[in-house]
């Protein structure tokens, strides 16, 4: 799987820009905020149909435009194929694939899969549940588009029931209603979640393994919101359901007490573990930032795995953060697929690759411009 060519009108700082990808390792560079990252975050666009750094579509458009463009062309299986996103003020985004309107972002899910690495990542570890839910969730949806259309079901489901259990005397009925929806949606949630941790823990393992010499040890825990999952037991959709419907049930009370859903899987955790211990609360910075190496790079072998194909793989100015030991190692863990990188200092970053940068496609940046250098 590859990004070709994409162009971008009136999308963040560029007016209108076109840029050529190679097969292989592509360096985007230039200085702080030239717009670096906005042209991993168009690329990004094309899996998931909306932003991985916004919700706003708005904030996507440059300034002083009614609407901004992305277009993308990419190949597939051997198949080349073509995407275009127009973002508008005050209305609903269009997208396109291969001429054909997309009505729901989960009809666009699995055409084009990307893993993305970036700094603000590296808190995944350490800071609190929602970004290593989200995280989660962007692979599962890239690879499961029913999941996706789940976690939409969900969030309206809690919103509907927190409004009921924010009234005085809310309808009975209608509560048992809603709980039953949230039962359902859930079940299929924690189903998907409890598959894919498995499956992410049992490449992480080998490749924190590798990476720490044979002496850490890396596991998931999935902290579901009815109870602890273990990685290597049978899911039982019957179980599920029959415990969900025992929490919420147990939950009525505080539930009615503080207004709000307590038991949903909006409320989950994934906890990671270094040789049976926290290691939000006893890893090392430097162990943290290797965990979340090496949950991305696992990412990129589960999407491989699960679709005989590699994804493209985004990193974000991350050389920076890693240390010498680390840089070589996601080096050697990323041949035969596509990369686009930024960075600042692209003779650093090709020091630190060697062998990797015989041949990359290099990519000037300045003030949204691309340029033939950045002397």
């Amino acid at each position: 799987m590859k990004s070709n060519k994409i162009r971008l009108t009136n999308f963040r700082n560029y007016c209108e820009e076109e840029i050529e990808f190679s097969d292989g390792i592509n360096v985007i560079c230039g200085d702080n905020a030239q717009g670096k990252t906005n042209i991993l975050e168009a690329v990004h666009m094309f899996s998931m149909g909306k932003s991985n750094r916004t919700n706003k579509d708005s904030e996507l458009i440059r300034h002083g435009e009614d609407k901004a463009d992305i277009y993308m062309e990419f190949s597939s299986y051997s198949q080349d194929s073509f995407f275009e996103i127009e973002m508008f003020r005050g209305r609903r985004k269009t997208i396109i694939y291969n001429d054909i309107p997309i009505k729901r972002n989960s009809e666009l899910l699995g055409k084009f899969n990307v893993v993305y690495f970036g700094p603000e990542l590296l808190g995944l570890v350490k800071e609190g549940p929602r970004g290593r839910r989200r995280n989660l969730d962007m692979l599962i949806s890239q690879l499961r588009p029913n999941y996706f259309s789940a976690l939409s079901s969900l969030r309206k489901v809690v919103d509907s029931k927190n409004a009921l259990l924010k009234m005085n005397s809310p309808n009975e009925t209608l509560l048992e209603i809603m709980n039953e929806k949230l039962i359902q949606v859930s079940a299929e949630i924690i189903r998907y979640r409890a598959e894919f941790i498995r499956r992410i823990e049992e490449i992480a393992k080998d490749i924190q393994f590798e990476i720490s010499s044979g002496a850490e040890e890396l596991s998931l825990k999935y902290m579901s919101c009815i109870g602890r999952f273990s990685t290597d037991a049978e899911f039982d959709a019957a179980d599920v359901t029959n415990r969900l419907r025992e929490k919420i049930s147990s939950s009525y009370k505080r539930e009615m007490e503080y207004g709000e859903t307590m038991v949903s899987p909006h409320r989950e955790d994934i906890v990671f573990e270094i040789n049976n211990r926290d290691a939000k609360a006893f890893a090392s910075q430097g162990q943290q930032k290797t965990i979340v190496l090496v949950e991305k790079l696992a990412e990129v072998k589960l999407i491989k795995e699960d679709i005989n194909e590699t994804p493209v793989l985004l990193l974000d100015d991350i050389m920076s953060e890693l240390d010498r030991k680390r840089q070589k190692f996601v080096l050697a863990n990323i041949k035969d697929m596509q990369i686009i990188i930024t960075c600042t200092d692209i003779e650093e970053l090709i020091g630190s690759g060697e062998s990797a940068f015989e041949s990359i496609n290099r990519i000037f940046i300045k003030d949204g411009k691309v340029v033939s250098s950045l002397s």
